[in-house]
């Protein structure tokens, strides 16, 4: 449930060409609103479901590496 709303709230992401590379993870929610709190509420708490969505929402040719709760940086590779 936790990881099928964070991905509907995802904002797509901001790829690149190179082999390997971070990205700044974003909601797509309205500022200030309750989805955004959720958003970010999924990320501080829910951390291994926030990591499945990121991974489920990645497009096939990219591969997840890493994700940093606190900075907020997801880490792919192209496969």
């Amino acid at each position: 449930m936790i990881v099928q709303h964070v991905k509907e709230l995802l904002a797509p992401l901001d790829l690149e060409a190179s082999k390997q590379y971070t990205i700044k993870v974003k909601t797509n929610a309205e500022p200030y609103s309750d989805e955004e709190r959720k958003f970010w509420r999924y990320q501080s708490r829910f951390t291994l479901e926030f990591c499945k969505a990121l991974e489920e929402a990645l497009p096939s040719e990219l591969a997840f590496m890493s994700y940093n709760h606190l900075t907020n940086d997801l880490t792919v590779v192209r496969r």
